[in-house]
């Protein structure tokens, strides 16, 4: 004897968007943006061009001082 089980038909509708629609045929008007050169503070203008310049030797200097910290830590835990 043989046992049919119901099949389910799924039928996928798409609903329409809920984002607002804006000016004809769903287009959005153009946006102007004007780029204007942003005005800095002092000590952050300072610090840019010392990164700038000294860059490299700061990335090196900072990991170094990281890699003493870290093994600092870690001998300390070790003593106590």
């Amino acid at each position: 004897m043989l046992r049919f089980s119901p099949t389910f038909e799924v039928i996928f509708v798409r609903e329409p968007s809920l984002l607002p629609v804006f000016g004809k045929l769903g287009t959005k008007p153009p946006v102007v943006v004007k780029a204007a050169p942003a005005a800095s503070a002092g000590i952050v203008s300072r610090l840019r061009e010392a990164v700038a310049t000294h860059g490299g030797m700061a990335l090196k200097l900072s990991v170094i001082a990281w890699t003493m910290l870290v093994l600092g830590a870690v001998f300390f835990m070790m003593q106590g």
